[in-house]
């Protein structure tokens, strides 16, 4: 007699169950880590604020100022206008080192550090009333490259962006 050399694979299925649990568990830790990641990143963009510069000009009137165009709220974290090298915290500072005191038909809102945009709502942080005739020349120096308004802002979970010159960048961390 002659002994086959070859021999038998015998299938066991307690082996493929516990090969098949282990495949269904990796898969399902798998799933749940990419839910995760999903839920986390729609959280964040249900609370994003984009803080946009807003100005308007009709007739013998012109506004300018800063509006929240995102979906959640913007924390104010610094607020400065740069005119000359030389950084002002107020827009009626700003205004001032432009064109000196006395302007008659000039309004200023304040924003300070921790003022709470919410989503929406935009303000006007300067306001001029005045004649055609004076108004353009007040508009084309506010609006000249010479002055820039720096602003850093975050959302409710503490990241940070800053608008300056117009463009919005996000920044690596806050500052105090």
């Amino acid at each position: 007699m002659k002994k086959d050399s070859k021999k038998k694979f015998r299938f066991d299925v307690n082996v493929l169950l516990g090969l098949s649990a282990v495949f269904l568990s990796a898969s399902a830790l798998i799933v749940s880590i990419i839910q995760t990641t999903i839920f986390k990143e729609q959280q964040f963009a249900t609370v994003w604020p984009y803080m946009q510069i807003s100005a308007f000009y009709s007739g013998n009137s012109y506004s300018y100022g800063l509006e929240n165009k995102g979906v959640g709220p913007a924390i104010i974290k610094n607020f400065t206008y740069t005119y000359q090298g030389k950084n002002y915290s107020s827009t009626r500072e700003a205004f001032a080192a432009i064109f000196g005191g006395g302007a008659k038909g000039v309004g200023y809102s304040a924003i300070t550090k921790d003022y709470v945009f919410k989503s929406g709502e935009s303000i006007a942080t300067l306001t001029l009333d005045m004649p055609d005739s004076l108004i353009q020349d007040y508009i084309s120096k506010w609006e000249s490259t010479d002055l820039t308004l720096n602003l850093i802002y975050s959302d409710v979970y503490g990241n940070c962006w800053e608008l300056s010159n117009g463009v919005t960048i996000r920044l690596e961390s806050c500052p105090d």
